[in-house]
């Protein structure tokens, strides 16, 4: 019986924790850029998001109807210089013709899969280009095979350069976490028994950390499966720049990221931030305390009393 007692403790906590995932791992809230809706020109500014999201649909119970939401596969770089706006799209949707793709799978009763309507995904071809000088469109182009043609590896090195970038000023932060004031989260979701040993047990933790650099850019990074990879990396700037009401960050947004390639850049940023990484811990031995030194202040701040014979 206390064994049989054990076994369904084990199991509630099991289901207590797989769930816990679903509190830890909140909505963030943005927007999918729209470069029509930025709220000033004249400053030069780079912005990147990658979007990988499993859901993009909001059920309304009552109707049983889906209300399309937001592109759940979508890279976005825009380059605003000199007042021109130059926006380069990987897994680019139309948002009136996803609608229209809705409704005539509607209107002939055709299921489709998750209910997932935006039928471009990002595949490392851009595939859609609009420069734009004050507001007046200089160019347009959908087609996938003249836009990575001619503005693939431009968009590839500039996107990974910039994400570098921001993984190195968060780096840096980690190094100096005090100055930084770095704050880490670490909650367990999942916890295993091997009910043939109990000594063998597996945990998965939630972890997420934030920091905030000299220049008030806020970085943000989040494993929230606890697989050990990061997926979620996003840098911000409370300065008045944006795209719209609760826009998100407007720097840099990577959520749910699959990528190999962005993966060798952010993948070990949530992990780096709760156990260290390489640099600290190198500093950390050199600058060390050698045995003596210990030894010597052991004797200086704890003498000996000293009794007259």
């Amino acid at each position: 019986m206390k064994k049989y007692k054990s076994g369904v403790i084990v199991v509630l906590l099991i289901l207590l924790f797989s769930s816990a995932s679903d509190l830890f791992s909140k909505e963030k809230e943005y927007s999918i850029m729209d470069p029509d809706k930025i709220s000033r020109y004249n400053e030069d500014r780079i912005v990147f998001q990658r979007i990988e999201k499993s859901k993009d649909v909001i059920k309304d119970d009552f109707i049983e109807n889906y209300v399309i939401t937001k592109d759940n596969s979508v890279e976005n770089l825009f380059i605003l210089k000199d007042r021109k706006i130059h926006f380069i799209v990987d897994g680019h949707d139309s948002v009136s013709e996803v609608q229209n793709f809705k409704f005539i799978q509607d209107s002939v009763n055709k299921y489709v899969a998750n209910n997932d309507f935006w039928v471009n995904k990002i595949n490392g071809k851009p595939d859609y280009i609009r420069v734009i000088y004050r507001r007046s469109d200089l160019m347009m182009n959908s087609n996938e095979e003249f836009v990575t043609t001619n503005f693939g590896p431009f968009y590839k090195t500039v996107r990974d350069k910039f994400i570098k970038l921001h993984v190195d000023k968060f780096r840096q932060l980690l190094r100096n976490r005090s100055e930084s004031k770095l704050t880490i989260k670490k909650s367990l979701l999942s916890y295993r028994v091997n009910p043939e040993n109990s000594t063998d047990i597996k945990q998965k933790f939630f972890m997420s950390a934030k920091a905030k650099a000299n220049d008030g850019t806020v970085y943000y990074c989040e494993d929230a499966d606890g697989d050990g990879i990061t997926e979620t990396f996003t840098a911000t700037r409370d300065d008045g720049f944006d795209w719209g009401f609760e826009s998100g960050p407007n720097l840099l947004v990577i959520l749910g990221n699959t990528d190999k390639d962005i993966e060798t850049f952010i993948g070990k940023l949530a992990n780096e931030s709760a156990n260290g990484t390489v640099e600290e811990e190198k500093k950390m031995f050199e600058q060390f305390p050698a045995e003596k030194d210990v030894l010597n202040l052991m004797d200086q701040i704890t003498p000996l009393d000293k009794f007259y014979e």
